[in-house]
């Protein structure tokens, strides 16, 4: 019995070790990048938290949000201050929390969501989401995001860095032990009021290994997963008085022609209806004679670059001129 309980013992502290290890490893360049303040999650709720109730237009969502609505040209063109909280790989849920951490410091008037599919299936980043929500100033918001928007899953990744930075190390161990050069992570410096100015251009080899757009086939997608989490959204922002808008945000056209359904399109148009004060607009058909998308306005197969961004700003921008007023 004794040798059985010293097994354990070591068998625990092993796991202890291998997963402050990882800890040091994985987290130690946010550490570093937040002590520069060149962390982008950090700066983004630094300007919300201390900038109180100076945002009229907020952006929430995915990365295909951040590196595509520059506030620039949308405070220009509407006379209103804006800011870009959309963040990594922003899952519904998150979207939800962080909007309750932002109404606690801002008053704005519009709350644009940019969703597509992926954003509300059953894989999850942990490492991104709660890199977001570590900076959230209520722990309230903190520990309600962790256990009721992930539960049982959601505590343990965030108690068992192991099980946090999985995928993570994965793409590490094929990438020491492939041929293939690894991949260097780009740095994102290039930011202005939560917006990332991205400046590279899809290539053609990655247009012709496009794949079709996100569908019921191709991703995970949890229709009651995203119904519960937009109603309450849609809940809040009814409440504070807030014109939510949300957006499809767009895909290169080359990727639109090879798909062989329109899930995606077909199931935000058709759920929209039901909320009569929800202003929807997919940005892939909004007025094309005016914004007509090439593939040279994208990074890759779906981030906006610079080009990209200035077409979805004024997308937007023309939406609420002319649309919601």
């Amino acid at each position: 019995m004794k040798k059985f309980l010293k097994h354990i013992t070591y068998g625990l502290l092993f796991f202890v070790l291998i997963n402050l290890l990882i800890l040091l490893i994985y987290e130690y360049p946010a550490y570093k990048a937040i002590k520069n303040k060149t962390h982008k999650n950090y700066l983004k709720w630094n300007s919300i938290h201390t900038n109180k109730n100076t945002y009229e237009l907020i952006v929430l969502g995915s990365s295909r949000c951040y590196t595509g609505f520059n506030p620039k040209i949308i405070d220009t063109e509407l006379d209103i201050q804006s800011f870009n909280m959309g963040t990594s790989a922003q899952d519904i849920a998150e979207s939800y929390y962080a909007l309750r951490e932002i109404l606690d410091y801002q008053k704005p008037k519009y709350i644009v969501l940019g969703t597509f599919l992926n954003l509300s299936d059953n894989n999850h980043d942990y490492y991104q989401i709660f890199s977001n929500a570590s900076f959230f100033n209520s722990t309230q918001n903190k520990f309600d995001l962790i256990t009721k928007g992930y539960g049982s899953k959601g505590i343990a990744n965030y108690l068992v860095p192991l099980m946090k930075f999985n995928n993570y190390i994965k793409q590490d161990l094929i990438s020491v032990f492939s041929n293939k050069p690894k991949v260097k992570r780009k740095q994102e410096k290039d930011w202005y009021k939560g917006y990332l100015k991205e400046k590279s251009i899809i290539t053609q080899t990655e247009i012709n290994n496009l794949k079709p757009t996100p569908n019921f086939s191709n991703t995970d997608f949890n229709k009651e997963r995203f119904k519960n989490f937009f109603n309450k959204i849609y809940h809040l922002t009814k409440t504070k008085k807030i014109k939510l808008i949300v957006l499809r945000t767009p895909y290169p056209p080359s990727r639109l022609k090879i798909s062989d359904n329109n899930d995606e399109e077909n199931f935000y148009k058709k759920y929209m209806r039901s909320y009569k004060d929800v202003a929807y607009y997919d940005l892939n058909h909004y007025k094309t004679s005016l914004f007509k998308y090439k593939d040279e306005d994208f990074s890759d197969y779906h981030h906006a670059n610079i080009e990209g961004a200035n077409k979805m700003s004024q997308q937007l921008v023309d939406i609420i001129k002319y649309q919601l007023k």
